[in-house]
C-alpha cells in the first residue's frame, strides 16, 4: 500500500504537508475561494515547486467535501 508521506521525499513537499498549506491560505482568503494560480504561486513561496502534491492534495479536498 502506498503512504502519504515516502521516507525518500522532503517532509516540505510531501502531500499532507502541501495539504496543509492550501488549507491555511484558503482559511485567509477573504471570500474563502482561491484559484489554481494563487494555489500554485503561494505554494511556490514555500519551496513546492512540484505539480503531484499538489494534484493529491486538491483530489483528497474534492473527495471529501472540501472544494
Amino acid at each position: 500500500m502506498t503512504s502519504l508521506v515516502s521516507k525518500d521525499e522532503p517532509l516540505k513537499s510531501s502531500m499532507v504537508h502541501v495539504g496543509y498549506l492550501i488549507l491555511k491560505r484558503l482559511d485567509k482568503a477573504q471570500d474563502g475561494r482561491l484559484s489554481l494560480s494563487e494555489i500554485a504561486s503561494h505554494l511556490g513561496k514555500r519551496g513546492v515547486n512540484r505539480s503531484r502534491p499538489i494534484m493529491f492534495a486538491l483530489i483528497f479536498f474534492y473527495f471529501v467535501g472540501v472544494i
